[in-house]
């Protein structure tokens, strides 16, 4: 009965291995002139997944991909995950840290803006542009750009996606920041914010992966880790949609006391 079992284990393995090669082959090379293109395209080879993690308590995709900085999709593109969720004692492949001259093919999501994807993978809006080939700084839902693998901003900080009634000023004052501050870091012009719109809150931000409890009021939820409960600050509104999950176990990232994300 062993046996089989460790034939099955080393047939699944193998499985996961082959997608995760299948997949590697889509990252794809793009071509421009210059310098950047020189330096990005150097060394273009994709790395393989090859090393082997088992859960454990209290881990979760996002502290993976922060300790073996890869990305929580790399993560879950290399295991087939339909979701981010992930148990104890749980096998996933973990992706090799991919060589910053790798380029890889992004799709643009609702609320991308080329100045917070800029942001993320450590470029210039001009770099993004010039590599792509691009008259202007203006990207469409379902365009595909090409990005650097593996390279991200040294900037610590999270993005957060713009709700309806949110301004400039309440999500500043939301999570101890001034709104100059929180502008400056995401190249603002003028105080208004878009629905939908990623915004990066700079500085150290909380990761905690605990159940949804319920609304406390329209301004505050409570959650429950291992350890105790504790309420957080939610955008005005919403705190009626963590009701209705309430008991469900998510990944909460959070700064003074408020949500940023939940995942």
């Amino acid at each position: 009965m062993t046996a089989i079992t460790m034939k099955r284990k080393h047939r699944i393995a193998d499985a996961r291995k082959q997608k995760a090669r299948s997949r590697n082959k889509k990252i794809v090379a793009a071509t421009a002139a210059g310098t950047i293109t020189a330096l990005l395209l150097a060394n273009g080879k994709a790395g393989a997944c090859s090393t082997e993690y088992t859960v454990k308590k209290n881990d979760t995709l996002y502290s993976l991909a922060k300790k073996y900085e890869v990305t929580v999709e790399q993560l879950m593109e290399a295991n087939a995950l339909a979701s981010d969720k992930i148990m104890a004692g749980q096998q996933l492949l973990v992706p090799d840290k991919p060589n910053h001259n790798e380029l890889f093919s992004y799709t643009v999501k609702r609320g991308d803006t080329l100045y917070s994807l800029a942001k993320q993978h450590g470029m210039t809006v001009e770099e993004i542009t010039y590599l792509n080939k691009k008259a202007s700084d203006q990207i469409k839902i379902g365009e595909d750009l090409s990005l650097p693998a593996g390279q991200s901003s040294s900037e610590v900080g999270e993005f957060y996606t713009v709700l309806p009634g949110d301004t400039l000023w309440g999500i500043s004052h939301r999570y101890g920041l001034k709104p100059e501050s929180v502008a400056k870091a995401n190249g603002l012009q003028l105080d208004m914010v878009l629905i939908g719109q990623n915004l990066f809150i700079p500085g150290e931000a909380e990761v905690s992966q605990a159940a949804i409890i319920g609304a406390v009021d329209s301004f505050s939820v409570e959650f429950k880790d291992d350890k105790e409960e504790f309420v957080l600050k939610v955008p005005y509104g919403t705190a009626e949609s963590y009701q209705k999950k309430s008991g469900q176990l998510v990944t909460v990232i959070h700064k003074n006391g408020a949500v940023i994300s939940v995942n």
